[in-house]
């Protein structure tokens, strides 16, 4: 439960950001701001992969020598 509330406060800081920087108008963004924005968008959608795992872990599954996603 620790990991998946560490994922969480990671996601949540990095959509936070995302969110700011992308409310602003674009002529108001500097080169820097696009280029950051377009990395924290990958490092969310990896994060969300992250905190899907947990969530599957979470609800009793375990991953098996496949790699498929098996009740424990």
């Amino acid at each position: 439960m620790n990991d998946f509330n560490t994922e969480a406060k990671k996601l949540a800081e990095m959509q936070n950001e995302y969110t700011l920087l992308t409310s602003k108008k674009p002529s108001e963004m500097c080169h820097e701001d696009f280029i950051r924005a377009e990395e924290l968008n990958l490092e969310i959608k990896d994060a969300t992969k992250v905190m899907a795992a947990l969530a599957i872990e979470l609800a009793g599954y375990k991953k098996d020598e496949k790699g498929l996603w098996v009740e424990k």
